[in-house]
């Protein structure tokens, strides 16, 4: 069959060389034809990254408006059950809750003074929060313990030094411009 076909182009070549195509024919086939335009992936991955970073920060700011800053913890935290804590925070909260209520009808009109307070007992709250912390780091450490009933003793011993310092005597006239100082 092949040799049937050599044959046939070989007697039939000069037939097959009489027609040339059209001169426009390579015009229409290269505007039909569309060029491709290379990929620009830094392009596409800067885009990609700004909406990851626009998406991120907008989930912060949604956590940051509800919550606060949001604390990754890896390990849930554990609280310690110590009776002889848990009575001592009892006693000392119902304490200090007594005293305040007490101390604050006295400082309404001496805002320095309620603001150092507060500044003070601010302090001893978060350091009792880190001996808190400690306490589940080191599961009933004794000498953690009495740190944390020290720090209940040192703010109740605060309150009562203001309290004596400025509870006016029962015959004395308080004076609601008369700002103490401690």
């Amino acid at each position: 069959m092949k040799d049937k076909l050599e044959k046939f182009i070989v007697e039939n070549r000069e037939k097959f060389e009489t027609r040339q195509p059209d001169p426009g024919l390579w015009d229409k086939i290269e505007a039909a034809v569309k060029t491709k335009k290379p990929v620009n992936w830094k392009f596409i991955f800067s885009r990609a990254a700004a909406v990851l970073l626009i998406f991120f920060a907008s989930y912060m700011i949604h956590e940051f408006i509800n919550k606060g800053f949001p604390r990754i913890t890896l390990v849930k935290s554990r609280e310690v059950e110590i009776p002889e804590l848990k009575e001592a925070e009892h006693y000392y909260s119902i304490l200090l809750n007594e005293k305040l209520n007490e101390i604050k009808p006295i400082i309404t009109g001496c805002p320095a003074l309620a603001e150092e307070l507060n500044y003070d007992l601010k302090q001893l709250d978060s350091l009792y929060r880190e001996l808190k912390d400690d306490l589940k780091d080191n599961i009933a450490n004794q000498e953690v313990v009495d740190a944390m009933i020290q720090n209940y003793r040192l703010r109740l011993s605060i309150l009562e030094e203001i309290l004596s310092e400025i509870k006016p005597d029962d015959d004395k006239s308080i004076n609601k411009n008369n700002c103490y100082e401690l």
